[in-house]
């Protein structure tokens, strides 16, 4: 049986996806998945039914299929050298027994990972997929009593994530990360966001999740489904929470300029609205402003200490609360008093 992973930020925007599914389906007894925040947005869009969401990075749930003989990785990369990058790494990380393709749509490339006797890779090179070796994953060296890995497939002007956090700017295609004790003391070739980086604790310098990406535009959307619920969701730097947690939801309270807009612009896909605390140094991951009427963004001097004690007060430190959006929202912004220093609403 085969499991087929969809990634990709656009990845379902794109007709040779569903094209692929389509063609696989007939021919092999399979099962399709996604993986990535936004690439479940672009499934939610396209209306495609049966691809099942998974919440993990690549490799782990590579590492977690049970009943697979082959894994098929449908990818649309930004380059072939991030293609080869990125299925490196999974042939390293991943554990899994059989067969591991990859295959990139944006540059019809094929890529074995691990080996097996299907005929699938014959398969999809009938269909004009030109076989290309995999790239090294993490490059990893000892210098001067720092651990070294070297990041490949960047490109100047392009923002750097840590496990999802944005943590400066690449001005050098070299990049490289220095560790010591398991914290980060330099970045090579980076404009560091002090701001960002100081949210990273201990580091594993093997299994550290490193992105690049020029951000995205904003599409526009529709309500797939308007929901009508009671619980608000808290939503701490972590937009992929909300795909975890979108049944019985009436809105949101946010932390962080980025996550507040990627958190909006999935949910006014589901009429529902947000509180967002923000403190206005946003880093662009998405382009442009998407809110489901009703909600307000709260600038303050520092989102991640407001945001706290927010979580504290009003969620006790938990992430969902059965309440009244509009209450809520009176509530926090007289809560926050003073400390307000604009607010926007939708």
């Amino acid at each position: 049986m085969l499991a087929l992973l969809f990634h990709g930020i656009d990845i379902f925007y794109d007709k040779r996806s569903k094209d692929i599914l389509d063609k696989l389906s007939s021919r092999y007894n399979l099962k399709p998945y996604v993986v990535g925040t936004m690439g479940i947005t672009s499934l939610f869009d396209s209306g495609i039914q049966g691809v099942e969401l998974i919440f993990n990075r690549p490799s782990v749930a590579i590492s977690e299929l049970k009943g697979f003989d082959s894994v098929l990785l449908v990818l649309k990369a930004r380059s072939i050298d991030t293609a080869k990058t990125f299925l490196g790494a999974i042939g390293e990380r991943a554990h899994f027994q059989g067969e591991i393709l990859g295959i990139d749509i944006n540059n019809n490339s094929l890529f074995e990972v691990k080996s097996s006797f299907s005929d699938m890779k014959s398969y999809l090179i009938s269909l004009g997929f030109k076989e290309e070796s995999i790239g090294k994953g993490i490059d990893v060296k000892v210098e001067d009593n720092y651990l070294v890995r070297e990041i490949r497939g960047c490109k100047s002007g392009e923002l750097l994530l840590f496990d999802g956090l944005v943590v400066g700017r690449i001005i050098d295609e070299e990049v490289r990360i220095y560790l010591k004790d398991k914290k980060i003391e330099k970045i090579k070739g980076v404009d560091i966001k002090k701001h960002g980086l100081e949210k990273i604790n201990e580091v594993d310098i093997f299994s550290l999740k490193v992105d690049s990406t020029e951000g995205f535009e904003a599409r526009e959307m529709f309500i797939i489904k308007k929901l009508d619920g009671q619980n608000i969701l808290f939503v701490n730097h972590d937009a992929y929470s909300i795909y975890k947690n979108l049944s019985n939801l009436s809105g949101a309270v946010t932390v962080g300029d980025d996550t507040t807009r990627i958190s909006g612009y999935i949910l006014k896909r589901f009429g529902v609205p947000l509180i967002g605390i923000v403190d206005g140094d946003k880093d662009g991951l998405i382009k442009g402003e998407n809110f489901y009427k009703g909600s307000v963004l709260f600038e303050v001097e520092g989102d991640d200490k407001t945001g706290e004690k927010v979580q504290s007060l009003f969620f006790r430190r938990d992430i969902i609360i059965k309440h009244d959006f509009q209450k809520l929202k009176n509530d926090i912004e007289k809560y926050l008093g003073k400390e307000i220093i604009r607010k926007i609403e939708y």
